[in-house]
């Protein structure tokens, strides 16, 4: 795997967690609302901007060899 896609699934995994972990933290009253849609969006954004370039994308090996 080289780097690139490496920091790109880190990057990727940060933002899902910001759409997660707040749900849970305001659920456990640690957030308020305004606080808890700041992070989600936060979040959303860099997933799908980040997301993009490695999810469903085959190594070069596998497709080659169809």
């Amino acid at each position: 795997m080289n780097i690139m896609k490496l920091v790109l699934k880190i990057i990727s995994y940060t933002g899902l967690g910001l759409t997660i972990i707040p749900s849970i933290l305001f659920l456990m009253d640690k957030i308020e609302l305004s606080q808890l849609k700041l992070y989600m969006l936060i979040g959303v954004i860099v997933w799908f901007g980040s997301a993009v370039f490695w999810v469903g994308r085959k190594k070069k090996e596998e497709a080659g060899s169809k």
